[in-house]
């Protein structure tokens, strides 16, 4: 019956299942719509997040409200550049320490050239220059820069300068936060953390008297001692800070009759030819020096040369210090693979 063009029941039926099917495509189409608009929104969110404003609170307590995610960064130190880079593009940054390019002192050397600036002193003119969206400034940058850079109406946060390996995390955190990578921040805490773990358990297993005690024969005449970054590298390599231990502070300088008076196991000497030090005469000085016949490490020919770049450095890389620290001093743990 229902293929009886000629009857009246079934052209009813007809339109009716017209009308059904109508309606089912109009059900269809609706849904693909609404998803459609789902999906542009979720796009659309995710490009916002570039855009989206948001407010941070620095080391110091300044609160400071950025309209979206900075595009054009500007850290105060080389420890942050490398940071920053970190987390995020080069091409989110705008100016670099000028000594970043320099695979011997620097963990971001790779990465420097897509970057355009460089800055070897750090003046509000220079800096407002660059048309920044964020200053990062570590908490050791001059009070009256941070201040001018803030009367000319430029954002500047302030992060931790780190003295140890807590505060180098809580400064990630903090320039994390700033930057808006947050997921980036923590992961790079969390990998620092992973490797922190791996040589706490290497160290665990040195008895306390075979603890080897050395002396950083270091580019800059005052630094390595109680409180320093440096000191607490060696803490966590389990390693004895000569200078620390013979009550030199962290701004005190290391003398020669110093060196004799602690008598380290192991010297650690430059190797980065930074300005018109020349690594291997400092070197070889040592070794020669007649007054240092009588230290350990002179007598052993235990003068180390481990990569500079990691060890002045205070950001996220500092683990391959410590690892390079712990080595050093105990040579067997690298060649036993533990």
């Amino acid at each position: 019956m229902s293929h009886n063009l000629n009857s009246k029941l079934p052209v009813v039926r007809g339109v009716k299942q017209c009308s059904s099917i109508l309606i089912i495509l109009m059900i269809l189409l609706s849904t693909f719509v609404l998803t459609g608009c789902t999906g542009s929104q979720k796009v659309n969110t995710e490009k916002t997040t570039e855009t989206t404003s948001y407010q941070v609170t620095d080391t110091q307590g300044q609160i400071l409200t950025l309209p979206r995610k900075p595009q054009r960064i500007v850290t105060l130190a080389l420890s942050s550049d490398e940071m920053v880079l970190g987390m995020t593009q080069p091409e989110k940054m705008v100016a670099l320490h000028y000594l970043a390019d320099d695979p011997g002192i620097s963990t971001i050397a790779d990465q420097a050239g897509r970057v355009p600036a460089r800055m070897r002193e750090y003046e509000a003119e220079r800096i407002s220059s660059l048309k920044p969206d964020l200053i990062i400034a570590p908490d050791w940058n001059r009070a009256e820069l941070i201040q001018t850079l803030r009367d000319l109406g430029l954002p500047v946060f302030v992060s931790k300068g780190p003295s140890s390996v807590v505060e180098v995390k809580q400064a990630i955190g903090e320039v994390a936060q700033a930057i808006g990578e947050e997921e980036a921040g923590k992961k790079m805490i969390a990998h620092m953390d992973k490797e922190l773990a791996d040589i706490a358990g290497q160290v665990k297993a040195i008895p306390p008297e075979k603890r080897q005690t050395l002396v950083l024969i270091s580019h800059m005449a005052a630094y390595g001692g109680k409180g320093s970054l440096f000191d607490d590298l060696c803490t966590h390599a389990g390693v004895i800070n000569g200078a620390s231990a013979s009550g030199l502070g962290k701004n005190e300088a290391l003398s020669k009759e110093g060196i004799i008076k602690i008598n380290p196991d192991l010297l650690l000497v430059p190797t980065w030819n930074g300005g018109k030090l020349d690594v291997n005469k400092v070197k070889t000085d040592l070794e020669n020096d007649p007054a240092l016949q009588t230290v350990k490490a002179i007598r052993s020919k235990r003068l180390v040369q481990l990569p500079d770049l990691y060890l002045y450095c205070a950001s996220q890389d500092i683990v391959h210090a410590i690892r390079d620290i712990m080595y050093a001093a105990y040579p067997d743990i690298k060649g036993s693979g533990k």
